[in-house]
């Protein structure tokens, strides 16, 4: 916009017009830059792109980065909100276990459009591809509302778990672990931790 110029601004509705015409005698020497609208919001965007230079990511914290997961072509990654593996109850994923230090590795869920009867099985395969153990339960939404069990927000799901000690995995076989959570006997996901 030029100083001297006839501007127009509708309101979102049209109704009301408004026009402002510059005075070029105030500025001689053309527009002030400091005084446009336009001059105000390129020194605002520079100075947000100052501070994410100099503070890179760090600047919005959103904790650490895992980059894309990808997930096998067999695995039904739609059935669950969230999945992963926790040395305890908090949303923290963790995927290096001391069986001195971790007493235990927690495979946490949340099925998303949680079924009123389901079954969930976690499958422990050890680092050398064997079968280790099997977990196995059967939630039904009714019968645990019946007991005021009911934890189950209609949108997010119920958070469900399941647990092994991990001194049990250690003396078994130390090294890579996978776990494959099924939902009625569909493969959700594969997870990997490390037990050492």
């Amino acid at each position: 916009m030029r100083c001297g110029q006839w501007t127009e601004a509708w309101s979102r509705t049209g109704r009301f017009k408004h026009k402002m015409k510059r005075n070029v005698s105030d500025h001689p020497e053309g527009c002030d830059r400091s005084e446009s609208r336009w001059g105000r919001t390129a020194a605002a965007a520079i100075l947000v792109a100052a501070v994410l230079m100099a503070s890179g990511c760090s600047a919005f914290n959103l904790g650490k980065w895992k980059g894309i997961q990808k997930t096998s072509k067999r695995e039904h990654y739609w059935l669950v909100k969230d999945v992963y593996v926790s040395p305890g109850s908090s949303y923290m994923s963790k995927e290096v276990f001391d069986h001195n230090m971790n007493p235990v590795v927690n495979v946490l869920f949340t099925p998303k459009n949680e079924k009123n009867h389901y079954t969930a099985e976690t499958v422990w395969i050890d680092p050398m591809g064997q079968e280790f153990r099997t977990i196995r339960t059967t939630h039904d939404i009714v019968q645990e509302g019946k007991k005021s069990i009911d934890r189950r927000n209609q949108r997010d799901g119920t958070p469900r778990v399941h647990t092994i000690p991990t001194r049990k995995l250690y003396d078994h076989k130390p090294g890579l672990w996978k776990v494959k959570l099924y939902l009625d006997k569909e493969l959700a996901r594969i997870l990997e931790f490390s037990v050492r």
